[in-house]
């Protein structure tokens, strides 16, 4: 996932994504959490990588998990955290950080 000269940790400061919530829902479901992850960092770095998460993320603001991408050309693994910044009008907004 790296370009040459950059160190993976660096690409990874991602900026905030919105995910919309279900009606009955107070997380962010693991599947859409996975799929918001890779794509965000396809946007920002051309790389389609395979995200795993390890369940759902708490729609609160502070709550974190983490992820591991993993780049489908290298198997270079990353581990990522994710917190949640802000929860308004049913959608959730996060950032993506690279775990050193």
């Amino acid at each position: 996932m790296s370009r040459p000269g950059r160190r993976p940790a660096q690409l990874l400061a991602v900026p905030a994504l919105l995910v919309g919530l279900t009606a009955c829902s107070s997380a962010i479901e693991q599947g859409e959490l996975e799929g918001q992850v890779a794509t965000a960092i396809e946007a920002e770095f051309g790389v389609a990588p395979e995200v795993s998460c390890p369940g759902d993320l708490e729609a609160e603001v502070d709550a974190t998990t983490e992820c591991t991408a993993t780049d489908p050309d290298t198997d270079e693994q990353i581990a990522l955290r994710i917190t949640v910044t802000s929860v308004e009008n049913r959608t959730a907004q996060f950032d993506i950080e690279a775990v050193e």
